[in-house]
């Protein structure tokens, strides 16, 4: 893992921004007698809501929004939602785009936002520190790598699951902003029989007809047919009903990237500096982007588009949702952790 990662957390720790909290095991569950829904753990997947994280869209607004792609289905989705103009947002894993970067680069084309899932979609609460920066970390430079730069903005937590410390990580060492949903499609079990498109299908279209105060964001995935056909087959009801549908950003008038109005605009090359001491600002109508706080000169970084070579052969991860995490060739130990794909690390942002 960089030097400068590690420092970041470091600094972020003494700084005192980072809570020293149990942790949960590898399913996710506190030691007995722990309230994960406290103020003191906050754990999202306990429907605890923190200032800063995104749960509820506008009134009237529908956020589009998959999870864990892209896989061999993605494509079927993309198609669809370029033939309707609808921008979404993709909350990515990692070891997905690593394995299918043609995929990628057909949601990044598209004009879509390109989000984090983390790198390898583990319950982010049961990782040491040095863990969840590497989580978060390789997925924001495999994301950079290919979107000529770009430095994803919002991350979802996998099953939901993301405390006081992991928010924290998120926040003080890479500036992302923590994105949840205020309705579950349950979509990603139809392969496995836990549930089907009939029941998948009937909660869309109780919300869609529903009250629009809130808005929606609803959980779905682009990790299977079915999963994709669910959102395809309920979209033009969504619109029937006078949603307003839009990628997260586009919900709030965001831009999609930290350093990026959206797909097409101009980047800002952002420096290695201190966390919190960056700001830039973006317009969408020029995607004018400037920088203060001058990093300091040994600490210069530079973006570059490179391509992903399969140095490390690893199965595309498939998710689970409620049982065991993925595998991955994401190295567990501080120590000896190594860049799990073969490019070198251009750019840091703290």
């Amino acid at each position: 893992m960089p030097a400068a990662w590690k420092q970041a957390l470091a600094s972020a720790v003494t700084a005192g921004l980072i809570p020293n909290i149990v942790r949960s095991n590898a399913q996710g569950n506190y030691p007995a007698g722990t309230n994960s829904g406290s103020k003191t753990i906050c754990n999202s997947a306990a429907q605890c809501r923190e200032e800063g994280d995104v749960w509820d869209a506008p009134d009237g607004k529908l956020g589009v929004s998959f999870d864990d792609g892209p896989t061999e289905s993605s494509p079927a989705l993309y198609k669809f939602l370029n033939s309707q103009g609808q921008r979404a947002t993709h909350f990515m894993i990692g070891i997905n785009i690593k394995h299918n970067p043609g995929i990628f680069l057909q949601a990044f084309e598209h004009g879509d936002d390109i989000a984090s899932h983390t790198w390898s979609h583990r319950f982010m609460s049961s990782l040491s520190n040095e863990d969840i920066v590497a989580e978060l970390g390789w997925t924001q430079q495999i994301i950079a790598d290919l979107s000529g730069g770009r430095v994803a903005k919002h991350w979802r937590p996998p099953f939901g699951d993301s405390d006081n410390r992991v928010r924290a990580i998120a926040k003080h060492v890479f500036g992302l902003t923590q994105v949840n949903w205020n309705k579950d499609t349950d979509d990603w079990e139809i392969p496995t029989g836990q549930t089907s498109l009939a029941q998948v299908t009937k909660k869309l279209n109780q919300w869609i007809n529903g009250p629009k105060s809130p808005g929606l964001i609803i959980l779905e995935h682009e990790l299977s047919s079915q999963s994709v056909n669910a959102f395809i087959a309920a979209y033009p009801a969504m619109k029937a009903k006078g949603w307003d549908t839009r990628s997260i950003p586009d919900l709030f008038g965001q831009p999609y990237y930290l350093n990026a109005w959206d797909n097409s605009g101009a980047v800002a090359a952002l420096n290695l500096i201190p966390a919190g001491n960056a700001t830039v600002s973006l317009t969408p109508s020029s995607a004018a982007i400037t920088t203060s706080a001058a990093a300091p000169s040994s600490s210069a970084a530079r973006f570059s588009s490179t391509s992903v070579s399969a140095a490390v052969a690893t199965n595309t991860a498939t998710s689970s949702h409620k049982n065991s995490a993925m595998s991955s060739s994401l190295p567990l130990g501080l120590g000896s952790l190594a860049c799990p794909i073969a490019f070198v690390i251009t750019h840091v942002l703290l």
